[in-house]
């Protein structure tokens, strides 16, 4: 995945990885990646300028948990070993797993064992599948704080979020940092499942559009929406609570539309193709098998013919694996002309 990163010589990169250990800001889910002559350390924030130290973006590997990072501090027998997490999810201080049935007993260990590895942590969630009307993470805090808000940074933007209250998935920065840099000045912009808003908020942080509406059907979404609205002093932001499905029928229509539900965003495609502008871009997020997406892309451009309109596939990426033979895909549909 894409990040910020620090670029130092090899000489310093010791230093410097304590001194962004220290600072809270090295993203320990990333692969540090080392050069000839230069180490990049991901980071979870931008820094101040000041500091001295040259800071550019890279894409990089999701980490894999090794035996010295927690592994050999866990208390399981043997043939259950190999069960053991790989990789977590990491939300500010929050660490997040999953883990397989044969394991479940065993998660206040694990969760003991990630907390020790990975000092800055504070607490660690065991995540028990999806629950509840708005499908929010099931989380049961098995090692560190009993509290679940938390501050999550990304590309220069602060985040107040519960993962046990709203759905948000850490590992779209990168995703939400390019889709910003797209944006022109003066676009409207609607985000159809804006979550806590963090592609809302990055896009009024990084470009300049006219306004963004963010539409969730969660309360709570829209709660902390506001709340992050008011951390990031942003003003081209409107949090809007209710179904997409009616509520985009209310608002202007788009110069690009956000479409970040993976599960059943395919189902509100004709409405949103419906409000958006002629050159606009709808920006589309789907889960499917590997061999199906060129099959569901191909489909959707034939539907906006019958609706009327040319719709070209601008951009296609597999963002992240879903299952064995299942992905997420991210598309950029962009609405060419009149048919």
């Amino acid at each position: 995945m894409r990040s910020l990163c620090v670029r130092v010589p090899k000489g310093e990169g010791e230093s410097v990885r304590k001194k962004l250990l220290d600072m809270g800001v090295l993203d320990s889910a990333l692969k540090i990646i080392r050069e000839d002559d230069h180490i990049l350390f991901p980071i979870l924030s931008d820094l101040d300028p000041d500091i001295g130290l040259e800071i550019c973006e890279e894409e990089f590997d999701e980490r894999r948990l090794v035996d010295t990072d927690y592994k050999s501090l866990v208390s399981l027998p043997d043939e259950l070993r190999p069960l053991l997490p790989t990789s977590f999810d990491v939300i500010g201080d929050i660490g997040i797993f999953r883990l397989p049935d044969e394991l479940s007993a065993y998660g206040r260990d694990i969760g003991t064992a990630l907390l020790s590895a990975f000092p800055r942590l504070r607490t660690v969630a065991m995540d028990k599948g999806v629950k509840g009307e708005f499908r929010v993470r099931d989380l049961e805090v098995v090692a560190g704080d009993k509290k679940l808000e938390t501050v999550h940074q990304e590309y220069g933007i602060r985040l107040l979020v519960d993962p046990s209250r709203v759905y948000f998935n850490p590992r779209l920065a990168g995703e939400r940092h390019r889709v910003a840099s797209l944006v022109r000045e003066g676009e409207t912009v609607i985000d159809m499942f804006s979550g806590i808003g963090p592609f809302a908020i990055m896009i009024a942080k990084q470009a300049k559009p006219f306004v963004v509406f963010s539409l969730d059907i969660n309360p709570d979404c829209i709660e902390y929406t506001r709340r992050n609205i008011e951390i990031n002093k942003v003003a081209t932001v409107v949090p809007i609570e209710g179904d997409a499905k009616q509520i985009i029928f209310d608002i202007p229509c788009a110069d690009r539309i956000v479409m970040n539900l993976p599960h059943t965003a395919r189902q509100f495609y004709a409405e949103a193709l419906t409000r958006l502008n002629v050159g606009g871009t709808i920006h589309f997020y789907h889960i499917c098998e590997r061999h199906e997406i060129d099959m569901v892309l191909d489909q959707m451009v034939l539907e906006a013919r019958g609706m009327g309109v040319i719709v070209d596939v601008a951009h296609k990426e597999e963002l992240k694996t879903y299952s064995p033979s299942a992905s997420v895909f991210s598309a950029d549909l962009f609405l060419r002309d009149w048919c």
